[in-house]
């Protein structure tokens, strides 16, 4: 399976020796004008420009102080001297002395175009110590024993003299929060410390963490009256054996009363084998152009936490190969799969470390016919139950009956009947039964358009599996 990490990742540090930058102009007093659109333009160009990288940048760790200093003691060395010169202008002997007037100005100009450089570069070193504070977040689920409750561990890095403790916990039925506040005062932002934070919401919340159930976890950081999105994550607390198993592939997205309109023409190609999923992820860049992203990931239970990478300056389809794509960092896909065909998914967009934006999704794949939902599911089919019983083949033919609710197929040669009632909204099963006769052989709760999960009378789990045409 295809990885990730075979792809040369391409990163670019941010606020990089814009200081450095802005004393080398001066110390050459050339082309000040030109200087001084430089600087704003480099300082512009910093805000725009934060990637996520797990490491401090060296650069970063520059004294702007000392830096600063260095540039004004540069400017006022030059100006001092009386052999100062000017470019050469039109029309002017090479070489020739400034003019009291001009050499005025052109003290006026440097000293402003220093006080506007320095400032873009503080600010834009400034923006980065900001970040540098605020602590990198991760969250996974903890448990002492396999009978005690599940808690939430929080864990990172923060800047040293400033990791952060739980302000406030608040669980509302799968949308658990948690409120981190940080010491704004000492900080050293130059380092970094690991920390863990525990936390149990039966405590801070009077809410214990249920089993069998997928949490949302928003982690904030509290400051200055409001609070910012820190870390998102999906927790499952049940058993992995009860997890459903995504078919592969299509997987689009679907409008639904739970995460709202449909992002149309985004959509997945979902492969899962030997426990690993892969996704590509296909969908357009902020400014409309078609592109695509891959990653894969081990699931947890019902939910897997996906690292996208976008890939870019490949080969064409028709040009000699052997020059391997460069891969950037792009957005992480939360999903929690609800049925082998049925997804809520959550794109993530990080920036230096944090999550900043979360898009809630409803991802399915579909069938490709058009006519009634229950033609989909005619055709041949086995019964393998999982306690070592004899398989069963059967012959569902065109539906018998369908309403805009349920469906009915049946088998007359075994007098078999599978009865499927439809998910709201929707022409995908989310429960069928199979029976002979007036028996009922087994109950599905996972349905697939491929396989059907669920336990036979007895108990054990059986499958239902279409046989390929």
């Amino acid at each position: 399976m295809m990885s990730p990490n075979r792809f040369v990742v391409t990163m670019t540090p941010n606020c990089s020796g814009r200081m450095t930058n802005c004393m080398q102009q001066l110390s050459t007093i050339n082309s000040l004008q030109a200087m001084s659109g430089y600087c704003a333009a480099t300082s512009r160009a910093t805000f725009r420009n934060r990637p996520d990288v797990r490491g401090r940048v060296a650069d970063h760790r520059h004294d702007s102080g000392s830096l600063l200093r260095s540039a004004q003691s540069t400017v006022k060395k030059a100006l001092r001297n009386k052999d100062f010169r000017a470019p050469h202008l039109p029309g002017a002997r090479q070489g020739a002395h400034y003019p009291r007037m001009l050499r005025d100005h052109t003290r006026k100009l440097v000293a402003s175009t220093l006080r506007a450089c320095a400032a873009c570069a503080l600010l834009a070193c400034a923006s980065a110590s900001v970040h540098a504070a605020t602590p990198e977040v991760h969250v996974r689920l903890m448990r002492a024993n396999a009978l005690a409750a599940p808690q939430i561990g929080l864990y990172g890095t923060a800047a040293v003299a400033c990791s952060p403790e739980v302000a406030r916990v608040t669980l509302d039925g799968a949308d658990l929060s948690i409120a981190l506040k940080s010491p704004q005062l000492a900080c050293d932002n130059q380092r970094t410390a690991p920390f863990t934070l525990r936390v149990d919401p039966a405590a801070s919340a009077g809410v214990p963490i249920l089993p069998g159930q997928v949490y949302r976890v928003h982690v904030y950081a509290v400051g200055a009256g409001a609070e910012s999105l820190l870390a998102f994550h999906l927790l499952d607390t049940n058993t992995p054996t009860s997890a459903p198993t995504p078919e592969d592939g299509l997987w689009w997205s679907q409008a639904s009363t739970e995460t709202g309109a449909a992002a149309r023409g985004n959509g997945a190609s979902i492969e899962f084998q030997d426990g690993q999923l892969a996704v590509g992820w296909l969908g357009f860049n902020d400014v409309g152009a078609a592109t695509w992203y891959f990653g894969s990931a081990r699931p947890t239970g019902r939910v897997a936490s996906v690292a996208l990478v976008q890939l870019a300056n490949g080969d064409p389809p028709f040009a000699p190969t052997g020059n391997p794509p460069s891969a950037q960092p792009g957005p992480r896909l939360e999903v929690e799969f609800l049925s082998p065909t049925r997804a809520r998914a959550y794109l993530v967009r990080n920036e230096a470390g944090r999550d900043v934006e979360v898009r809630a999704l409803t991802l399915a794949r579909s069938r490709f016919s058009s006519g009634p939902a229950a033609n989909a599911w005619a055709g041949q089919w086995v019964l393998v139950p999982d306690d070592n019983g004899a398989p069963r083949v059967f012959e569902f033919t065109e539906p018998s009956s369908q309403d805009a609710d349920t469906f009915h197929l049946a088998d007359a040669g075994n007098d078999a009947t599978l009865d499927c009632r439809l998910a709201s909204g929707t022409q995908s099963p989310e429960v069928c039964t199979l029976s002979v006769a007036t028996t009922t052989l087994a109950d599905f709760d996972q349905i697939g358009i491929d396989h059907l999960v669920g336990h036979g009378s007895s108990g054990a789990r059986v499958k239902l599996l279409r046989v390929p045409r």
